[in-house]
């Protein structure tokens, strides 16, 4: 696996699990999880998320938040994103921004 990106694997119950770039800790594994249990393996849930994280961006560049039912996700800066738990289920914390366009990448390929 690349340091810098996401790998993603179904389980048995066709849940995506995640796996971060060397030294991810798994509070954050969990977080992001825990904000893309909602799309499933449903490319386009994934591809609406992140068309309205890119428009978000260019409106307001970081500080804004956009969340899943599960978790929320707030600009930091253009390296880094709060997700933020809404059910207790992990710490909120701090990760990088790439791991949802590694997903995308990932459920395309599941589509074709």
């Amino acid at each position: 696996m690349s340091t810098t990106t996401w790998a993603f694997t179904l389980d048995e119950d066709n849940f995506v699990v995640a796996e971060g770039p060397v030294g991810t800790e798994e509070n954050v594994r969990l977080a992001f999880e825990t904000l893309i249990i909602p799309f499933g393996t449903q490319a386009e849930s994934a591809e609406i998320y992140l068309w309205e994280w890119h428009h978000m961006e260019r409106e307001w560049a970081s500080g804004y938040t956009l969340g899943s039912p599960s978790a929320t996700v707030r600009r930091i800066d253009q390296e880094r994103v709060e997700v933020g738990d809404l059910y207790g289920q992990f710490e909120t914390c701090t990760m990088g921004t790439g791991a949802l366009e590694d997903l995308v990448r990932l459920l395309r390929q599941l589509r074709s």
